[in-house]
């Protein structure tokens, strides 16, 4: 875990920096990633992540930070708070992943099973897949066969990562009811 800086916060600055962060006042912001950069490195560094993974990681958590910023009464909650959100970012990478390998897989061994000709049965996930519009198709290989991140597929589509999140969710439960009902 990392070591608590030397100069912490008394909880007035504590309010002050976290209400001024809220407000989206840039010294605030400037003070916040002087303060605590380092401080989330360290812990990424000590829950497993290292190099530019770990600076993805923060990158990412500053993200949530800034979405979920809220006056905090003392140093120790924010840093509490802040390693609560690393670690959830952590998680959803890791499920993240994790769907995107079982996806990989899956379409991995459609490829396989296809014959030559490609006039031969195709499996259940290639017939889905086709069913879906062009953007649709594109949108999902992008993110479960390539690795494209939601930021990316964000800028590609000139649109928002929660947007893509929320489409991409909705074409994964579309695609796990066809396969599952035979549709």
């Amino acid at each position: 875990m990392p070591e608590p800086r030397e100069t912490a916060l008394t909880p007035e600055h504590c309010r002050r920096l976290t209400a001024g962060m809220k407000a989206g006042e840039e010294g605030a912001w400037r003070e916040f990633h002087a303060r605590y950069f380092q401080f989330l490195m360290a812990y990424a560094g000590s829950r497993g992540v290292s190099g530019q993974e770990a600076g993805d990681l923060v990158q990412a958590t500053y993200l949530r930070i800034l979405r979920h910023v809220k006056a905090m009464p003392d140093a120790r909650s924010l840093e509490a708070w802040m390693r609560c959100l690393l670690r959830c970012e952590l998680i959803d990478r890791a499920r993240q992943r994790k769907r995107r390998l079982a996806l990989m897989e899956k379409y991995a061994h459609w490829q396989e099973t296809r014959e030559v000709s490609g006039q031969g049965e195709r499996t259940r996930m290639g017939e889905v897949l086709e069913e879906l519009s062009e953007g649709d198709r594109c949108l999902v290989l992008r993110s479960c066969v390539e690795g494209w991140s939601h930021q990316e597929l964000a800028r590609e589509a000139c649109s928002t990562p929660k947007a893509i999140e929320s489409k991409l969710a909705r074409l994964r439960k579309r695609l796990r009811l066809k396969m599952m009902n035979n549709e």
